[in-house]
């Protein structure tokens, strides 16, 4: 080895080097300039798909070799040196017993050889530094030398790199980690403070899972309706799954995270919701409550990902042990309202009190042979006026909107509200025409410049109350798909 190339490999050895690619380009550049008329090559020695990859090369054009040229590991000399099958030094590759038979010398059709191991610190070779002749008995045990101390270099700047790599994944990961359990944090706060934490599991999913879009989804009959949502503005989302195969169905009833990582045709995603969110991928979270699911959280990526991010899907599991809570916690909350007598908002009285008021005020309209008219009202467009101006807003909204109801009304009406912005009057003495007229007046005392729909409906003299309220509701709806803001009397 000449006094050049000495200096040239100990300046190697100290350069300092902007990644693994710019250290494997200097070196190889050095050998070129070093062995002119050879074949330099850095390879991959991929023992766990067993291949040999030319990661780059250098005058490999007249051996038929090319950057990232991949072969089965075994038809390569660099296998059979790397695990002493085979010598480092070979001066006539074509008469070796071994070299003389591997598909790459057909391929190449080498005189000499020369091949070194890129070695880490714990031993494992993952790589070799490697020259070809046309020329026999073209490398020398200077060579070697040569060959030794640059792919240390190598060796030592790959693993300096995977360090630096797996140093910055880690502190990701506890990057993520910690965000994750600050969003938990928020979330056990209002699950203590007993709010309804629904919101914050679908804010704390986001938060975790890096993306923009979450919805709560509980079931409802057949299907799955949203209860809480983040990061977008749309109508309720109900979703109806579909079969049991790799579509909607599993999931919806898998109790296990599924992963979508193409939505845009996805059963499991209808394209409207998928339109309205910009969906890309998505990510089904089960929520489970005593091993069965009572809901599921979808968060929605608006950037295609190609799998589930580890680090944050163990974090996106406790929020969806917390939305368990969340759901539990909201179904006790709706038993004990519904025994209640007194709605806390509005004063007025609760849904029980109505289911047992009208059979009794039925029973009075047949004994006195008097007409009997109820009602079901519903404000319009609240989802809309909770989005736009909060919850808190529409909660004040709904408490002015009862009283200024109240005030239109006789001392012998009775007003309930039912459940959530739909309240149900009871018109003792009153008949349809009337009736009519009434919740005309009643819509008409609606604060804020906010609409309510009706449907009223006059006891026949012989339905149950179940029946009644049915038409009542019926016609509600009736007024609701017909443009809202209107009574709708029922036939």
């Amino acid at each position: 080895m000449d006094v050049s190339a000495i200096q040239a490999a100990a300046a190697a050895t100290t350069a300092t080097y902007r990644s693994f690619a710019d250290a494997t380009r200097s070196v190889l550049d050095l050998l070129e300039r070093y062995k002119p008329g050879c074949a330099v090559y850095m390879a991959h020695l991929d023992r766990g798909q067993f291949i040999h990859r030319i990661v780059d090369v250098r005058g490999g054009g007249d051996f038929n070799l090319r950057s990232n040229q991949a072969l089965p590991l075994g038809d390569a000399f660099c296998s059979h040196m790397s695990e002493g099958r085979g010598p480092r030094l070979c001066g006539d590759v074509a008469r070796h017993e071994v070299y003389g038979r591997l598909a790459m010398q057909q391929r190449v059709g080498a005189r000499s050889y020369l091949g070194v191991p890129l070695e880490l610190s714990d031993g494992t070779r993952v790589g070799s530094l490697a020259g070809l002749s046309r020329t026999k008995n073209a490398f020398t045990a200077a060579d070697e030398q040569l060959f030794v101390m640059l792919a240390r270099v190598l060796a030592s700047e790959l693993e300096r790199e995977s360090n630096a790599r797996d140093l910055r994944r880690f502190n990701d990961m506890l990057r993520d980690q910690a965000k994750g359990m600050g969003a938990i944090g928020r979330v056990a706060k209002a699950l203590a403070a007993g709010d309804d934490a629904r919101l914050s599991i679908c804010e704390a999913a986001c938060e975790v899972m890096d993306a923009p879009v979450a919805f709560l989804l509980e079931p409802k009959g057949r299907d799955f309706s949203s209860t809480a949502m983040a990061g977008v503005s749309v109508q309720p989302v109900t979703i109806q799954p579909r079969g049991d195969g790799p579509g909607g169905g599993k999931a919806f009833t898998a109790k296990e995270a599924y992963f979508v990582a193409d939505a845009r045709n996805h059963p499991a995603l209808a394209a409207p919701l998928v339109e309205a969110t910009s969906a890309r991928s998505a990510v089904f979270e089960p929520i489970l409550r005593d091993g069965d699911v009572c809901g599921v959280l979808i968060v929605i990526w608006q950037r295609p990902l190609d799998t589930l991010p580890e680090a944050s899907a163990g974090v996106l599991r406790l929020v969806a042990a917390q939305a368990a809570i969340a759901i539990e916690h909201a179904g006790l909350r709706a038993r004990v309202e519904a025994l209640a007598l007194t709605d806390s908002l509005t004063g007025l009285v609760t849904r029980r009190v109505f289911d047992e008021e009208l059979p009794r005020e039925i029973a009075r309209a047949r004994r006195s042979d008097s007409p009997l008219s109820i009602a079901w009202l519903d404000l319009d467009h609240m989802s809309a006026f909770n989005m736009l101006r909060g919850e808190g807003e529409g909660d004040r909204l709904v408490k002015e909107t009862a009283a200024r109801w109240r005030g239109e009304l006789r001392d012998v009406d009775s007003v309930a509200r039912m459940d959530g912005v739909e309240f149900a009057l009871i018109l003792p003495n009153c008949g349809l025409g009337e009736a009519v007229e009434v919740l005309d007046r009643v819509r008409a005392a609606t604060p804020r410049g906010q609409t309510a729909s009706a449907g009223v409906a006059r006891w026949n003299g012989e339905e149950p109350a179940e029946l009644l309220m049915l038409r009542a509701q019926d016609a509600l709806a009736a007024a609701k798909s017909s443009g809202r803001n209107v009574t709708i009397p029922a036939e």
